[in-house]
């Protein structure tokens, strides 16, 4: 399986590697989203440009979870929900799982693509060859030394 991602231009100027995807929002239809690609990321978690869309779908949880990362803690919520990304022959490869959704607009402007999905892949950034890929077999990558 073979997912294109591409390098996008972001808000504040500074190019990234992004996979386009969809995602099921509560009143059913499908909604584009470019996620941010982060290795370090352990979790798939919504900017809060979704949480109207996807607050219907949250789960509630015993116990609230506070997200934390470089900007310190955020507030977010659980939801239940699928996720597309479009294989390189043109049918979608979906994930259902819970995800997680910013609630406050100071978190993070882009969604982010955690480990919990990218850990299904080789996640290949190559910024000089301009490629981003999420590879699964039958598709596979080999590392060469020049000749």
């Amino acid at each position: 399986m073979h997912i294109n991602g591409k390098w996008m231009l972001c808000d504040d100027g500074v190019i990234r590697p992004v996979a386009p995807a969809i995602v099921h929002v509560a009143d059913g239809r499908w909604v584009k989203v470019a996620f941010l690609l982060d290795a370090g990321a352990d979790r798939t978690v919504f900017s809060s440009a979704f949480l109207d869309l996807l607050q219907p779908l949250e789960v509630v949880e015993s116990e609230p979870m506070r997200l934390a990362g470089i900007g310190g803690q955020a507030a977010s919520i659980t939801v239940d929900t699928t996720i597309a990304c479009i294989k390189d022959d043109g049918r979608p490869m979906t994930v259902r799982g819970t995800f997680r959704v910013f609630a406050e607009s100071e978190s993070a402007d882009i969604p982010v693509l955690g480990r919990d999905v990218t850990n299904n892949f080789s996640v290949i950034y190559d910024y000089p060859n301009q490629t981003v890929a999420l590879l699964a077999p039958p598709h596979s990558y080999e590392i060469k030394r020049p000749s």
